[in-house]
């Protein structure tokens, strides 16, 4: 079932970035890598099922890429990794509400939530 699910990996770290995609790979799940939020969405974010972001990248942050998706007419949702959880209490505090997982990312957790986002079994 994961080879008609598309995810966005998208930090400005490139171990984590290939880490990752490698990861969903190994779950039949077709992955695209981005080095910042702003050339995923110059890409075009809404030919993804799913978008897991960094929390924090140079220009464009994971939860701002967050809002820009939730503001379109195609919602595309995002997960939100992170090595510091508390800079996510922040937004948590204002109302915002989303999944977050830390760093380093616990595989069967990030494919729990993509099973959660896309509505369907991967593994």
């Amino acid at each position: 079932m994961g080879a008609n699910i598309a995810i966005a990996i998208v930090d400005d770290d490139e171990l984590v970035r290939t880490s990752i995609a490698g990861l969903l790979r190994s779950f039949g799940i077709r992955t695209a890598a981005f080095e910042s939020a702003d050339a995923l969405l110059l890409a075009g974010a809404n030919r993804f099922d799913c978008v897991v972001s960094d929390l924090q990248m140079p220009g464009t942050s994971g939860l701002e890429l967050r809002r820009i998706l939730n503001d379109q007419a195609d919602v595309v949702p995002v997960i939100i990794m992170t090595a510091f959880p508390e800079r996510a209490s922040d937004a948590r505090r204002h109302g915002e509400h989303f999944l977050l997982i830390e760093k380093p990312i616990d595989s069967g957790q990030l494919i729990a939530y993509i099973e959660d986002v896309v509505g369907c079994r991967i593994g």
